[in-house]
């Protein structure tokens, strides 16, 4: 009985996780909005280009091993500034623990496994 209801409180729990991709989503969109579009923005990114490190690889550096393409040659690397600006955020450690640092404290988890109980009760009282 229990194993029915857990199968059936899947979608209830899994509708979870849309809701929060959409609401990353939505935070993203808005610092994506908010940043100003006018010509006065590009000191600011000349400023993020210095301040972010440079890569190890120089331009024209022939990176032998990470082909994956099948009778194609090894890539070649490009100029730090050619590289689209999200994939700098990929070497900055506290960027990427904002992005996944969930929450450990006792009271989130609480209250995730309350809703979970709420949501298998009234699916319980549903098929009734």
């Amino acid at each position: 009985m229990l194993s029915t209801l857990v199968r059936s409180s899947r979608p209830l729990l899994q509708h979870n996780l849309p809701r929060a991709s959409y609401l990353h989503s939505c935070a993203i969109i808005r610092n994506v909005a908010s940043e100003p579009t006018t010509p006065a923005s590009t000191p600011s990114t000349t400023t993020a280009t210095t301040q972010r490190k440079p890569s190890s690889a120089p331009k024209g550096t022939v990176l032998k091993g990470i082909q994956y393409l099948k009778d194609k040659q090894d890539p070649v690397a490009l100029d730090d500034s050619e590289y689209p600006e999200w994939l700098w955020d990929l070497l900055d450690e506290k960027k990427q623990k904002q992005k996944t640092t969930k929450p450990v404290n006792r009271q989130y988890h609480r209250k995730q496994s309350r809703e979970a109980i709420k949501a298998m009760n009234f699916m319980k009282d549903k098929k009734n």
